[in-house]
């Protein structure tokens, strides 16, 4: 008869989900750091990004993004969505600090904040997503597009998103 034995890495995955889930992230990121299986590191590292995002606090998504070890653990659909899912719950600032603490690969979730809040008419909400997008050519492109479905006076400038960026930031990163 063949036994089952669980292995060490799922035990790992296993408990650092649960801890999580009980609410203890910081000892869930240490649990899940002695896991080896790539396999097992992604879907822990992805529950736990879920279950952080689930509770609605920006901070604790931001730094479960920032101590992931390898980025492309939790590459997915659902981490691209992310910041998606904060800005139609209204949190504008925390949907924009999640895409800025992905990095490179919160390019795309930057742009698509800055769509919805366009459909919104939320100009200040677009330019404030837009400043963070490094390629200035995009950042241009994009506030073009968006302005030509702005009202009249309402239209966004390369020179209003330089203003914005003088400006003092209503950001929860220092």
């Amino acid at each position: 008869m063949m036994t089952t034995q669980t292995s060490t890495d799922e035990q790992l995955k296993d408990q650092a989900i649960r801890q999580a889930l009980a609410g203890d992230i910081v000892g869930a990121r240490e649990t899940v750091s002695g896991v080896v299986d790539r396999r097992y590191l992604r879907d822990a590292w992805q529950m736990m990004l879920f279950i952080e995002s689930e509770r609605g606090n920006v901070q604790s998504v931001k730094d479960t993004i920032v101590s992931c070890p390898d980025p492309s653990l939790l590459a997915s659909h659902f981490y691209l969505e992310l910041p998606q899912v904060f800005v139609k719950a209204g949190d504008r600032f925390g949907a924009i600090e999640i895409a800025k603490a992905m990095g490179d690969a919160g390019t795309l979730p930057l742009i698509g904040i800055a769509a919805h809040l366009a459909q919104d008419g939320d100009a200040a909400g677009v330019r404030e997503a837009l400043s963070h997008l490094d390629d200035e050519d995009l950042r241009s492109m994009i506030l073009r597009k968006v302005s030509a479905y702005q009202p009249n006076g309402e239209r966004l400038t390369v020179r209003d998103r330089r203003a914005d960026q003088a400006a003092p930031s209503g950001s929860l990163a220092a």
